[in-house]
């Protein structure tokens, strides 16, 4: 009879055995989870960041662009002027 306590406390043991360890891959799926996620917000914030600063750029190289052709008319159009003639000549091929 001593062998039958003893086989129900093994199994008692496996059962708890089984709960623990799905208990232990849950927990560890959880926090893949909450890895990838962070990941993502960081990456998401970094984009952002990113996107304001070429934003600031693009406003800082058009304002200078502005303030060249408005003090040096006659450069700005000679320059345009070479840039469409060059840019036929390349797109006429």
């Amino acid at each position: 009879m001593e062998s039958d306590t003893d086989i129900a406390l093994v199994r008692e043991d496996l059962v708890i055995l089984k709960r623990d360890v799905a208990s232990l891959i849950d927990h560890i799926k959880g926090g893949g989870t909450n890895k990838v996620q962070n990941a993502t917000n960081q990456v998401e914030r970094h984009v952002r960041s990113l996107r304001q600063e070429a934003g600031a750029q693009g406003e800082r190289s058009a304002q200078a662009v502005r303030v060249f052709t408005e003090k040096q008319p006659l450069v700005a159009l000679i320059i345009a002027v070479g840039i469409g003639y060059v840019g036929a000549r390349v797109f006429r091929r």
